[in-house]
Protein backbone atom coordinates (compact mmCIF):
# COMPACT_ATOMS: atom_id res chain seq x y z
CA UNK A 1 0.00 0.00 0.00
CA UNK A 2 1.42 3.39 -0.92
CA UNK A 3 1.76 6.11 1.65
CA UNK A 4 -0.84 8.17 -0.25
CA UNK A 5 -3.48 5.44 -0.05
CA UNK A 6 -2.66 4.91 3.66
CA UNK A 7 -3.20 8.60 4.35
CA UNK A 8 -6.41 8.56 2.34
CA UNK A 9 -7.87 5.58 4.20
CA UNK A 10 -6.72 6.99 7.56
CA UNK A 11 -8.54 10.28 6.81
CA UNK A 12 -11.61 8.40 5.67
CA UNK A 13 -11.55 6.36 8.88
CA UNK A 14 -11.26 9.51 11.00
CA UNK A 15 -14.18 11.05 9.10
CA UNK A 16 -16.29 7.92 9.63
CA UNK A 17 -15.46 7.85 13.35
CA UNK A 18 -16.23 11.55 13.63
CA UNK A 19 -19.58 11.09 11.86
CA UNK A 20 -20.47 8.14 14.12
CA UNK A 21 -19.60 10.15 17.22
CA UNK A 22 -21.68 13.03 15.91
CA UNK A 23 -24.65 10.71 15.31
CA UNK A 24 -24.28 9.23 18.81
CA UNK A 25 -24.20 12.72 20.34
CA UNK A 26 -27.24 13.71 18.31
CA UNK A 27 -29.10 10.59 19.49
CA UNK A 28 -28.27 11.42 23.11
CA UNK A 29 -29.45 14.97 22.53
CA UNK A 30 -32.69 13.77 20.96
CA UNK A 31 -33.31 11.49 23.95
CA UNK A 32 -32.74 14.37 26.37
CA UNK A 33 -35.11 16.54 24.34
CA UNK A 34 -37.75 13.80 24.42
CA UNK A 35 -37.47 13.62 28.22
CA UNK A 36 -37.82 17.40 28.55
CA UNK A 37 -40.77 17.44 26.15
CA UNK A 38 -42.47 14.79 28.27
CA UNK A 39 -41.89 17.02 31.29
CA UNK A 40 -43.35 19.99 29.39
CA UNK A 41 -46.39 17.90 28.42
CA UNK A 42 -47.02 17.21 32.11
CA UNK A 43 -46.70 20.89 32.97
CA UNK A 44 -49.06 21.78 30.11
CA UNK A 45 -51.64 19.34 31.50
CA UNK A 46 -51.39 21.05 34.90
CA UNK A 47 -51.76 24.47 33.23
CA UNK A 48 -54.82 23.43 31.25
CA UNK A 49 -56.41 21.94 34.36
CA UNK A 50 -55.64 25.09 36.37
CA UNK A 51 -57.16 27.28 33.65
CA UNK A 52 -60.29 25.14 33.59
CA UNK A 53 -60.51 25.33 37.39
CA UNK A 54 -60.03 29.10 37.27
CA UNK A 55 -62.86 29.50 34.75
CA UNK A 56 -65.09 27.24 36.87
CA UNK A 57 -64.57 29.59 39.84
CA UNK A 58 -65.33 32.56 37.57
CA UNK A 59 -68.63 30.88 36.66
CA UNK A 60 -69.48 30.74 40.35
CA UNK A 61 -68.41 34.38 40.75
CA UNK A 62 -70.74 35.33 37.89
CA UNK A 63 -73.68 33.64 39.58
CA UNK A 64 -72.99 35.62 42.77
CA UNK A 65 -72.69 38.86 40.80
CA UNK A 66 -75.96 38.10 39.02
CA UNK A 67 -77.80 37.10 42.18
CA UNK A 68 -76.67 40.16 44.16
CA UNK A 69 -76.71 42.63 41.24
CA UNK A 70 -72.98 43.32 41.40
CA UNK A 71 -71.39 44.80 38.25
CA UNK A 72 -69.42 42.33 36.17
CA UNK A 73 -66.39 44.58 35.68
CA UNK A 74 -64.35 45.09 38.83
CA UNK A 75 -61.37 47.29 37.79
CA UNK A 76 -59.81 47.17 41.27
CA UNK A 77 -59.75 43.39 41.17
CA UNK A 78 -58.27 43.36 37.65
CA UNK A 79 -55.54 45.75 38.82
CA UNK A 80 -54.78 43.59 41.85
CA UNK A 81 -54.55 40.38 39.81
CA UNK A 82 -52.31 41.92 37.14
CA UNK A 83 -50.09 43.58 39.77
CA UNK A 84 -49.65 40.20 41.49
CA UNK A 85 -48.72 38.64 38.15
CA UNK A 86 -46.09 41.33 37.51
CA UNK A 87 -44.65 40.97 41.03
CA UNK A 88 -44.46 37.21 40.67
CA UNK A 89 -42.74 37.55 37.31
CA UNK A 90 -40.18 40.00 38.66
CA UNK A 91 -39.44 37.82 41.67
CA UNK A 92 -39.00 34.70 39.52
CA UNK A 93 -36.94 35.94 36.59
CA UNK A 94 -39.87 36.09 34.16
CA UNK A 95 -41.03 38.93 31.97
CA UNK A 96 -43.60 41.04 33.85
CA UNK A 97 -45.08 42.16 30.51
CA UNK A 98 -45.50 38.55 29.40
CA UNK A 99 -47.18 37.42 32.62
CA UNK A 100 -49.44 40.48 32.71
CA UNK A 101 -50.47 39.82 29.09
CA UNK A 102 -51.20 36.20 29.95
CA UNK A 103 -53.35 37.25 32.90
CA UNK A 104 -55.14 39.88 30.82
CA UNK A 105 -56.04 37.10 28.38
CA UNK A 106 -57.33 34.92 31.24
CA UNK A 107 -59.30 37.88 32.61
CA UNK A 108 -60.80 38.60 29.18
CA UNK A 109 -62.06 35.02 28.95
CA UNK A 110 -63.43 35.22 32.51
CA UNK A 111 -65.28 38.43 31.58
CA UNK A 112 -66.72 36.78 28.47
CA UNK A 113 -68.01 33.86 30.52
CA UNK A 114 -69.34 36.15 33.26
CA UNK A 115 -71.18 38.25 30.67
CA UNK A 116 -72.88 35.14 29.32
CA UNK A 117 -74.16 34.27 32.77
CA UNK A 118 -74.98 37.74 34.07
CA UNK A 119 -76.75 38.83 30.88
CA UNK A 120 -78.66 35.61 30.27
CA UNK A 121 -82.46 35.86 30.54
CA UNK A 122 -82.39 33.03 33.06
CA UNK A 123 -79.53 32.00 35.29
CA UNK A 124 -78.00 28.81 34.02
CA UNK A 125 -76.13 27.15 36.89
CA UNK A 126 -75.02 24.38 34.55
CA UNK A 127 -73.15 26.73 32.19
CA UNK A 128 -69.82 25.25 33.21
CA UNK A 129 -70.90 21.93 31.70
CA UNK A 130 -71.80 23.65 28.39
CA UNK A 131 -68.16 24.48 27.61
Amino acid sequence: MSQHSHQLSDGTLRTAVSEAESEDRRAVGEQKLAELRTELDGIDEVLRTAIRDRIDVCVRVAHIKREYDIPMMQPGRVGLVTARAREFASANGLSPDFLEALYRSLIAEACRVEDLIIDSPTARPGLESER
